[in-house]
C-alpha cells in the first residue's frame, strides 16, 4: 500500500470516528461535519509527514 493510500484511508477511519464521537456527545450535525473534517485532514498530513 502506498503512502498516499494509506493516509486516504486513515483519513477515512478518522473522519468516521469523529462523527461518531460528535453524535454522541451532543454535537450539532453541521460540528460533527466541521469536526470530523478537520480530524480526517490531520491524520492525513499526519501521515503524509512521517
Amino acid at each position: 500500500m502506498s503512502r498516499n493510500q494509506i493516509a486516504a484511508v486513515t483519513g477515512l477511519i478518522v473522519r468516521a470516528l469523529a462523527k461518531r464521537w460528535a453524535d454522541a456527545n451532543g454535537l450539532s450535525r453541521e460540528q460533527g461535519l466541521l469536526l470530523a473534517w478537520a480530524a480526517g485532514a490531520l491524520a492525513s498530513v499526519a501521515i503524509m509527514r512521517v
